[in-house]
């Protein structure tokens, strides 16, 4: 260290010599920006500045801070770079680069300042394998030797970078509370030493360590910090439409649907079978898990073999199975056929028929427990997490009992739809008119009528179209309020599939005999609701709110009763003139 110095004072006095070195400052001055290397603050002689969004810094920081050695050809006006098994060239005001011999560019050039080279530090420092951060609340770059990051003996699986502050280790919090399944938990927590570095949350060690439940270890000498926590599944109540799947920790899994039958799937990280979970495996079907009601006769047997054998496929990552897989599951399995040893749990059945059949469990991957809770009808769900396991509430779709028709109050929640010309809203006439629709159907013991929304709640188009599709619906009818200029007038109707040609057009005779308004026809579009509706749908455009005279209109309940009962009769025509 001593000869570099020396050598660095050296090429100080000769660039202090050349001439033409006081050359203005880059655009960006470099107020109060400060540099930090190995967790200590750097004071340069030339404080650091910002040319074109990246840090330039003095030449002695790099030989001195970064423990590089640095040359200068004066001919060339270049100066190199040696750290290790790292050389890097770099020459005044030019963007070309090179790292160990091999061209590369630069996001900006160096410069000189106040009589001396100043280098870009991110490109430098990683180049020579350093970790560097920016910290944008105090204007800070940040400089350290990297440190790996591993958890329960596997490194995360997203950015781990680690930035050292004062002493201070700080790791980043999403991909820690990630990694152990905490993460929607630690959003909810308060954590008060938090940074944000290079647009990531980090905080101190210890804090973390604390807040996960975790133990932690940093050894400095080999630049490694260590994360362990055990957590062991241990069982699951089923409760109803109620299932608590136990663990020893706190932990969220990661979950998808499937069908075929339907079943919900959860992954929980950095979890593994407790000694009594792992008594109940049955080891003579690696990787295949089997129903609970399996009888012992060969009829049932060969049945549920065949069961397992669509689980396999549809479970296993379309690379493996050869199938593909429609979810945002990132499936990954290790040998999985031959190492994944899977049972079930069997659940009472005390309901008629039970919404839960069977709760199957394996050691998916080393340190994934999978849970696959079976059901008798397709389910949604919500995940709720405690402090020793997961509660999943189950919310299953109606039953299809009749004639099934879908109403669709368009817009509501926080989309308001169009505004009419007295202030009103469109969500809020669609849902009156709808549910008013609802209840004259529901009249008739032959239909089962199913609203989209009988409140102000928003749901997405997809949302709209599966409830209709998912449980098998007959018609589909949403109900809209239409805006464009103050003289716009009219009712029109749409549909697009050729099945819903006969249902829009009786739909429409009904409507514009009701209104009154200028009939605007039948008309194709391809509207997300009507487009991806697998049964006969329309879109009904009543009036228009952006009219005064139709606005009025359209804001009365009595008109709306009218409407309402347009709708109904021309649904209850259909369906007579279809049976």
């Amino acid at each position: 260290m001593r000869k570099s110095y020396a050598a660095w004072m050296l090429l100080l006095f000769s660039f202090c010599l050349l001439p033409g070195l006081a050359m203005a400052a880059p655009a960006q001055a470099q107020d109060q920006l400060k540099l930090m290397v190995e967790g200590k603050s750097v004071d340069a002689d030339v404080p650091p500045v910002i040319d074109q969004g990246r840090t330039l810094v003095p030449v002695r920081v790099v030989a001195e801070q970064l423990g590089a050695t640095v040359t200068w050809d004066d001919v060339s006006r270049s100066a190199t770079i040696v750290r290790g098994q790292t050389t890097l060239e770099l020459t005044l005001d030019r963007k070309a680069a090179r790292k160990n011999g091999k061209d590369v560019q630069l996001d900006t050039a160096p410069k000189v300042h106040n009589g001396r080279m100043l280098l870009p530090l991110r490109f430098v420092s990683e180049s020579l394998g350093l970790t560097v951060g920016w910290e944008e609340a105090t204007r800070t770059v940040i400089v350290n030797s990297p440190l790996t990051v591993s958890v329960n003996g596997s490194g995360l699986a997203a950015a781990s970078t680690v930035y050292v502050i004062d002493g201070t280790a700080f790791v980043p919090v999403d991909a820690l509370a990630n990694s152990f399944g905490l993460k929607d938990w630690v959003n909810k927590q308060t954590i008060h030493q938090t940074r944000t570095i290079d647009s990531v949350r980090v905080a101190p060690l210890d804090e973390m360590r604390d807040l996960l439940g975790v133990d932690a270890q940093w050894d400095q000498k080999n630049s490694r910090i260590t994360f362990t926590r055990d957590t062991n599944f241990t069982g699951v109540e089923v409760d109803g439409e109620k299932v608590s799947i136990k663990t020893t920790n706190r932990v969220t899994p990661a979950s998808f649907t499937l069908e075929g039958p339907h079943r919900i799937v959860m992954d929980f990280p950095q979890t593994h079978l407790s000694s009594k979970m792992q008594n109940g495996l049955d080891s003579s079907y690696q990787g295949i898990a089997y129903q609970a009601s399996a009888a012992n006769d060969s009829d049932d047997r060969e049945t549920t073999q065949n069961n397992r054998v669509n689980d396999q496929a549809a479970e296993m990552p379309s690379w493996l199975s050869g199938i593909e897989e429609n979810n945002d599951s990132e499936d990954v399995a290790v040998d999985a056929l031959s190492q994944v040893t899977a049972a079930s749990v069997p659940v009472a059945s005390d309901a008629k028929p039970p919404l839960v059949t069977t709760i199957r469990y394996s050691q998916y991957q080393p340190d994934v427990v999978r849970v696959v809770v079976e059901l008798s009808q397709k389910s949604n769900y919500d995940l709720s997490q405690q402090e020793d396991g997961v509660s999943v509430t189950l919310k299953p779709a109606p039953r299809k009992t009749g004639y099934l028709i879908v109403i669709d109050a368009g817009h509501g929640g926080h989309d308001n739809g169009a505004s009419g010309v007295a202030g009103n809203k469109e969500k809020d006439y669609n849902l009156a008119v709808a549910n008013k629709v609802v209840k004259l159907l529901s009249q008739y013991k032959e239909f089962q009528v199913v609203a989209t929304r009988s409140t102000d709640v928003y749901l997405t188009l997809q949302q709209r179209v599966e409830i209709a599709n998912n449980m098998g619906a007959d018609l589909f009818l949403s109900v809209h309020a239409n805006s464009f200029t103050p003289t716009s007038r009219g009712t029109e109707t749409f549909y697009y599939n050729a099945n819903s040609e006969a249902f829009a057009r009786l739909v429409h005779s009904y409507l514009v005999k009701a209104t009154g308004f200028p009939d605007r026809t039948v008309q194709i579009q391809p509207f997300y609701v009507i487009k991806n509706t697998k049964m006969p749908a329309t879109l009904t455009e009543t009036g228009f709110l952006t009219n005064e005279i139709e606005n009025k209109q359209l804001m009365s309940p009595a008109f709306q009763d009218k409407i309402a009962q347009a709708l109904a009769t021309a649904i209850r025509e259909y369906y007579l003139q279809n049976q």
